[in-house]
């Protein structure tokens, strides 16, 4: 899907890209040159006219985005993080990953805790082919765990996805919401936009409806009902980051469902 679409084009451009920084993958656990992909996404973002430099973008490691050896990006690496310490195996946990990264999936289903599920619209290969906005394959309360990272830009509902997302996980349970987040203020959505360009300029990328600021995302999270907190190099540590390549600026966006469920 959309990641996967950055991840191919870096790879066809794999020779002409800058590495900078010897560092670890913690999603294969090699320690590689981190692979840029300034070229790749700053290329297009300037040409549309896009006003926001990706120095601007939270989470968004532009010269150290890729692991060269299993293609993780940056913002896998900071899901690896905080799933390898705030899920530590207990029972086994139900987790759906929606729009998957290949690297990323591969490691956690190698767990042996979790009972790990893919799924998407349109992914080739995915375990279940669902809308996020309409979710009837799956019951109230099935998953423990969510991942849905980079979606919510795309569909032209997002607060239908966030409900269903609510829906189906159990009183109690977490999931990681991502998306591309802008400076404060910059929020700005319009699903009727249709002109790829008019998008690329607008909202960062051909195929989205809308570019979120931390305040938006962190509202419309809690409007379906959930909890939201933020973690970020505080929480795993400077030296974390940078050995990881996860840049200072990145936040990871966790929705709790309360035990209490009021929805």
């Amino acid at each position: 899907m959309r990641t996967f679409d950055i991840q191919r084009r870096a790879e066809r451009l794999r020779r002409r890209v800058l590495f900078i920084g010897p560092g670890e993958c913690n999603v294969c656990g090699s320690r590689v040159r981190f692979q840029s992909v300034t070229e790749i996404i700053g290329g297009p973002l300037a040409a549309h006219g896009f006003p926001y430099t990706m120095d601007e973008l939270e989470t968004l490691n532009h010269r150290r985005y890729l692991c060269p050896v299993c293609g993780a990006a940056d913002r896998d690496r900071l899901y690896k993080l905080y799933m390898d310490r705030f899920l530590e195996p207990d029972g086994v946990c139900r987790v759906v990953d929606f729009a998957p990264s290949a690297a990323l999936s591969a490691s956690l289903r190698s767990r042996a805790d979790l009972e790990y599920r893919t799924a998407d619209l349109m992914m080739p290969g995915v375990d279940d082919v669902v809308d996020i906005t309409d979710m009837p394959t799956y019951a109230d309360g099935s998953f423990d765990f969510f991942i849905c990272s980079h979606v919510l830009e795309h569909v032209s509902d997002d607060s239908r996805a966030l409900r269903e997302l609510y829906r189906v996980l159990v009183p109690g349970g977490r999931g990681i919401i991502m998306t591309p987040v802008a400076p404060e203020g910059s929020f700005d959505e319009d699903p009727s936009v249709t002109d790829e360009e008019e998008r690329w300029r607008r909202f960062c990328q051909g195929d989205h409806v809308r570019l979120y600021d931390r305040s938006t995302l962190c509202s419309r999270i809690r409007q379906s009902g959930f909890e939201v907190s933020l973690f970020g190099s505080s929480t795993f540590g400077e030296e974390t980051f940078e050995r990881h390549a996860i840049a200072l600026n990145s936040w990871l966006y966790i929705a709790h469902k309360p035990d209490t469920d009021a929805v």
